[in-house]
């Protein structure tokens, strides 16, 4: 396998310590968007992880009408939290508090996820286990490099025909890193070949997003989990469009060591 070059230029980030956490959880807030039983559901999901090996970083995108104080009192959170709130507001569908979290993390890895998600009780355990276990995972890499119109034909021929056009290596490796895991995207519904959001059947209805293979419309912002370090390498969240996860985690994902966790572990609301 080729060696992973940064495209970006690299940034700088917190120092790495031997005390640093697995993992940083960076939780991204917007009070008109976001209800504030929906932040403490999402804080408790937190505080309820089976592993605590993890930080937790919240950022308010703006000025807040009300404190976190007054938003979290009594509930229960995880006991290294972090809120920031930022004195003006970006309006960038939360992405450079996504920066801001990658340069300010201590953790080993970075999670990504919104005030209104939910994270099951063993997300962190999981996690964890995936990125210590001393085994061997094995990895596919793709070896062949076309031109894009060149490749996309490649692509539709070995779908259609079964051709290998576009062989992998396939290879083992005890580290990955990236790690990507499934999660229910509430309110989805069947719509023939594709799904549909209707957000009033959020509370009985979704739809499992394995997110891979990592593509543009096939995984979420939640559900890449890569190393710190590797961030850092490129450029943090550098892209601020709309759909920038869908577009910057493909090419992450051609350059990296991606494990698919084979669990659901958290919802999209």
């Amino acid at each position: 396998m080729a060696k992973p070059t940064a495209q970006r230029q690299p940034i700088t980030g917190q120092p790495f310590t031997a005390d640093d956490p697995m993992f940083t959880v960076i939780v991204t807030d917007y009070e008109p968007s976001v209800s504030r039983g929906y932040l403490r559901r999402k804080m408790a999901s937190l505080a309820e992880q089976t592993c605590k090996d993890f930080e937790v970083l919240v950022y308010h995108d703006g000025p807040k009408a009300q404190s976190y104080e007054e938003d979290m009192a009594g509930a229960p959170m995880h006991p290294a939290t972090r809120f920031i709130v930022t004195p003006t507001r970006t309006g960038d569908w939360g992405h450079t508090a996504r920066d801001m979290g990658i340069r300010a993390a201590r953790g080993r890895w970075i999670i990504h996820t919104n005030a209104d998600n939910i994270f099951y009780p063993t997300l962190i355990a999981v996690l964890k286990e995936m990125v210590t276990d001393p085994q061997p995972w094995t990895f596919a890499y793709p070896t062949t490099q076309y031109p894009v119109g060149v490749k996309g034909l490649a692509k539709w021929l070995d779908r259609k025909f079964g051709t290998l056009l576009l062989p992998p290596e396939v290879f083992e490796h005890s580290q990955p890193q990236i790690l990507v895991y499934g999660v229910v995207m509430r309110g989805q519904v069947a719509l023939k070949n594709s799904q549909l959001r209707v957000s009033r059947a959020a509370d009985r209805q979704g739809t499992v997003l394995g997110g891979v293979p990592v593509e543009y419309g096939r995984i979420d912002a939640m559900q890449l989990v890569m190393q710190r370090a590797l961030w850092l390498a490129e450029g943090g969240w550098h892209d601020r469009s709309m759909n920038s996860d869908g577009m910057m985690y493909p090419v992450f994902a051609r350059k990296y060591r991606v494990l698919a966790v084979p669990a659901v572990l958290g919802e999209h609301w």
